[in-house]
């Protein structure tokens, strides 16, 4: 047995050996990988934390160097000679730089700095450089008055575009230390600032050795262990300005450096990493090791002796136990990735869990390391630098205080291999805390929230995106009325400013009634714009509507151009208005929709456009693919300052303005485009834009409108007649030849004022003589006028002389009349314009009445008797004043109620029309109406029974009311109303009115 006893103690003591030495040589393994891992690691954070402060340098450069510039720029804006150049003027401005000093230079190299200073730098090189008319950065060891190593940064300064001297900012050594200082886990390094041969320009401190090495390259340590590279590969990467690492060595320690080139300047940027801090690190984790195979060791003998003593008793339970805890562990362990025990005391980690952690980051470690690893994995910046901050030692413990159970910790992960981005969601868990309830230690387990996350994410942006239309839905009112305050001061500031010149001019009438016409026009445009206004919760859900009315073309661009002409002559704007081949010039539609749309256009064009700038309107009939109705093409041009191509994409957006310095004082909220789109639409057209920044704009809309009959005239007496035109433009002259040769009259043009009297003097001369002569207003060389004066001295007086013109050409009419023109036709020209005026000259064709007032007069309703129904005694006045003037007999009811009284004790046929308003005390429009059409069948006022009065059913009412929608055009006929006229009353609408019902 003795023997059998000692070959089991040798075979014991033998496996304990060997043992041992597995286990010593696995820890001389992890030695020595943990050492190159952490080398790996620090060279790797090296290049990192030198490619950063080398970003932050270069800006810094740039920065530095644009503040020298703009030192430059504003002290040579307040210069006023040459002369007076000096460092006293500079001082101020230099005040609000970060240099340490600055300094002027003058020509001869006479150099002041901002304390009073004064030296020669005729031989320095930011004076040369700087006075050959260049601006940069150069370094010196010997500075002008302070001999130490500055940085300067030199710009030169101009007057009149000649070098007078040159401006330099610089930082002293000390500024440049501070600037570079670098530190690595709590110890300082040393940075150094090179130019490409090595020489350094600047140093992070007077620290270790930075303050004596003269050129980097001298630290090179050729026998280091880690380094890859030759002294002349070291010179090579300098010469080159590429990134290297490699081993330094130096009086005060040795490491690892990294070189790199500064982005955007040719200088270098060096960084030391000391080799006491790599060895610092490794230690601390060997010795992490060490005390873990210990602590291993030791927890396995005393498990294993436990065990020896307990498993006999608790072997059976065991078994029995063992798969139901095991169950309930994994199940646990499932709902979590990762597990980690942290000791914030000691500064170390361990995983008891590592799903997803690839193998550089080891099962246990540092905690500094454990942070660095995750700090590169975060989704960006911002994440990265609020879980630097979370996961510190000193964060934990201040918030995971003794009642609080918990920390939860959300986070986003980038994937470095599938650039994948994941959330976590990661949980701290008290362990360990001392006697004052400070946490020692802590476990965190981790866990994948992305479908969570991406769901409360999705939950959040809807209730977001329902708050911001909740919002615009509240502020849609608001936001319209303030877009419509360009929209309503346009026609207001024409008749403010027509009202102005009709006062100037009361004792001319003519003045006076083509001002008064103008203000009829664009009140007309302004009431439109209110009813818009008022009918804004129509627009707002889209459903905007139209009218169709019968107009003319004609009408309804001279329109536009008396709105739009004030503004354009206030900016000295050119106006170039053309037509080309239009057919039919009458049409129905939505007049007052159709200006709205060409005033939003022009308006803008004239806002966007600098003072002499160009303005365009050109008028095409294309084609029409709908039977019936006309497509009319309207481009809009301006040489303004045009829009980028992504506003473009967006311009017809609600409440949408361009980001651009030379709009945002203009007044709008952007909604103008938006309601041209939605009118364009429902006119089954079409609007689009072409624009380029700093050339101007162009919209094109092409809108359908039907067509109806236009006045026939008798156009025999043209045929063959010869007219003369002069226009500077040649596109206007052949568009004026067509229209001519159109009704039947030979035309030719001259493109000056000088040719025209030339043509006519030679016409007379070959007796070829003309019949009418068109002379464009404004003509470079001889205008208009000019060569109508010349004109009338060789032909006879019964030759007329027309004036076409895109201007308002009231202001030389009196001029004009004297030297001979006859008449005056707005461009574009019209064929309907071109043959009225033609007809009147030449025939001598009395014209229609051009008032309102001769509207009345020449209307005579004599012994017709009509009912008035009105409440404001106002209106009501203006209306009998109106009507009496057409020879009706008028009554006035002051509200509905008293209407059908009086209708219903009038004899039958004694009223042969009814003006009912809508709005009343008492009883409104629509109720008297019904009520007068339900008299015809015997139904009194208030349910009494009377005899039935058919003649009521019959008689016209005509609703007269300043609601003057579709909709209540509508209601108004559902009433029983047989027409509809909107206040304020049209003359022409109303003789119509009553020559339809009367």
């Amino acid at each position: 047995m003795t023997g059998t006893d000692s070959k089991i103690k040798s075979g014991r003591i033998i496996v304990v050996v060997l043992a041992i030495a597995v286990v010593m040589a696995a820890f001389a393994v992890f030695i020595s990988m943990n050492a190159a891992r952490i080398n790996d690691q620090n060279a790797q954070y090296l290049q990192g934390s030198t490619q950063q402060s080398a970003r932050r340098i270069s800006e810094w450069m740039t920065d530095s160097q644009t503040e020298v510039k703009l030192l430059s720029a504003m002290y040579e804006r307040g210069l006023t000679s040459a002369d007076e150049a000096s460092i006293e003027g500079i001082k101020v401005l230099a005040e609000t730089t970060k240099f340490d000093y600055v300094t002027f230079s003058a020509m001869d190299g006479l150099t002041v700095d901002d304390r009073g200073q004064a030296g020669d730098a005729s031989d320095r090189e930011y004076y040369v450089r700087g006075i050959e008319g260049d601006s940069g950065v150069c370094a010196t060891d010997d500075s002008l008055f302070y001999g130490d190593l500055s940085v300067i940064f030199y710009t030169p300064l101009r007057y009149d575009g000649e070098v007078i001297g040159v401006i330099a900012g610089a930082y002293r050594e000390d500024s440049m230390e501070d600037f570079l200082a670098t530190y690595f886990f709590g110890e300082q390094t040393s940075t150094y600032l090179c130019t490409r041969d090595g020489t350094v320009v600047a140093h992070s401190s007077s620290m270790v050795y930075a303050n004596e090495v003269d050129n980097a390259q001298d630290l090179y340590f050729e026998n280091g262990s880690s380094s890859d590279i030759t002294r002349a590969d070291l010179e090579e990467a300098f010469h080159n300005g590429s990134s290297v690492t490699f081993d330094y060595k130096g009086d005060a320690g040795s490491g690892m450096a990294y070189v790199m080139q500064l982005p955007d300047y040719d200088w270098m940027l060096m960084r030391t990493f000391p080799s006491s801090i790599t060895d610092a690190m490794t230690a601390r984790a060997n010795l992490a090791g060490m005390v873990f195979v210990a602590l291993v060791a030791l927890a396995l003998a005393g498990v294993a002796a436990y065990f020896l003593v307990q498993s006999i008793r608790q072997r059976s339970k065991l078994l029995s136990e063992s798969e139901h805890v095991t169950g309930i562990v994994n199940s646990s362990l499932a709902l979590f990735q990762r597990f980690a025990v942290i000791d914030l005391v000691h500064n170390t980690y361990e995983y008891l869990k590592d799903d997803g952690i690839k193998d550089d980051l080891p099962r246990h470690g540092e905690y500094n390391m454990f942070r660095y690893y995750w700090q590169t994995r975060f989704s960006d910046e911002e994440e990265a630098d609020r879980m630097k901050a979370m996961l510190t030692p000193e964060y934990i413990q201040e918030h995971l205080t003794a009642d609080v159970p918990y920390l939860h910790l959300e986070y986003r992960l980038t994937d470095p291999e599938t650039g994948d981005v994941s959330w976590n969601q990661a949980s701290m868990i008290p362990l360990v805390r001392d006697n004052n309830g400070v946490v020692q230690s802590v476990l965190m387990s981790v866990q994948d929230v992305t479908d969570v996350k991406e769901r409360e994410i999705a939950n959040h942006n809807a209730l977001e995106d329902a708050f911001r239309e909740a919002e615009r839905a509240s502020k849609a009112k608001s936001d319209f009325l303030n877009s419509m305050s360009h929209d309503i001061r346009t026609p207001m500031n024409s008749i403010m400013g027509l009202t102005a010149i009709a006062t100037m001019y009361l004792d001319d009438p003519e003045r006076v009634k083509d001002c008064l016409t103008k203000i009829t026009t664009s009140s007309r445009h302004l009431l439109g714009l209110i009813n818009e206004v008022l009918d804004m919760a129509k627009i707002e859900s889209g459903n905007l509507g139209l009218s169709e009315e019968d107009f003319d073309l004609p009408e309804t661009v001279e329109s536009l151009l008396s709105i739009m002409t004030p503004q354009i002559n206030d900016k000295k704007l050119e106006l170039k208005v053309e037509i080309a081949d239009i057919e039919h010039e009458h049409v129905v539609g939505d007049p007052m929709r159709l200006q709205q749309v060409f005033v939003n256009i022009m308006g803008n064009s004239v806002k966007f456009t600098p003072e002499g700038g160009t303005v365009s309107l050109r008028i095409k009939e294309l084609p029409s693919r709908i039977k019936g109705s006309g497509c009319y093409e309207f481009t809009f041009s301006d040489t303004g300052c045009g829009m980028s191509e992504d506003f473009v994409k967006k311009v017809f957006e609600p409440f949408t303005r361009a980001n651009d310095s030379r709009v945002t004082k203009v007044e709008g909220t952007g909604l103008g485009m938006s309601i041209v789109r939605s009118v364009v639409n429902l006119m089954n057209g079409t609007i689009d834009v072409q624009s380029k920044l700093g050339e101007g704009t162009t919209f094109t809309v092409t809108v359908y409108m039907k067509l109806r009959e236009g006045d026939s005239h008798d156009l025999s007496t043209f045929e063959g007649l010869r007219v003369l035109v002069a226009d500077d433009e040649e596109a206007s002259c052949e568009s004026a030849c067509e229209l001519l040769h159109s009704v039947g009259m030979e035309a030719d043009y001259v493109l000056s004022g000088e040719e025209a009297v030339e043509a006519v003097r030679r016409a007379v001369e070959e007796a070829r003589d003309y019949v009418a002569i068109i002379l464009d207003w404004k003509m470079p060389g001889k205008s208009g006028i000019e060569a109508a004066r010349e004109i009338r001295e060789i032909v006879t007086e019964d030759l007329p002389i027309i004036i076409l013109s895109a201007y308002d050409w009231t202001a030389v009419e009196q001029e004009a009349r004297s030297v001979g023109v006859d008449a005056f036709i707005s461009k574009p020209l019209f064929r309907s314009r071109l043959i009225h005026v033609m007809k009147g000259l030449l025939e001598e064709e009395s014209g229609e009445p051009v008032s309102e007032y001769e509207v009345l007069q020449q209307s005579d309703f004599s012994g017709h008797r009509v009912l008035l129904t009105e409440d404001n005694s106002i209106a009501a006045a203006i209306a009998l004043d109106i009507l009496g003037m057409t020879g009706l007999e008028v009554d006035h009811a002051e509200n509905g109620r008293r209407a059908v009284e009086m209708l219903l004790d009038a004899e039958p046929g004694h009223y042969d029309l009814v003006f009912m308003d809508i709005q009343m005390p008492v009883m409104n429009g629509y109720q008297a109406a019904s009520a007068i059409r339900a008299s015809a069948e015997g139904k009194g006022l208030d349910g009494i029974v009377i005899d039935p009065r058919t003649d009521l059913g019959e008689i016209p009412i005509v609703a007269l009311t300043a609601d003057a929608f579709a909709d209540d055009v509508a209601r108004a006929r559902a009433a029983g109303m047989n027409a509809h006229m909107s206040k304020p009353m049209e003359i022409e609408l109303l003789v119509k009115t009553l020559n339809e019902w009367l």
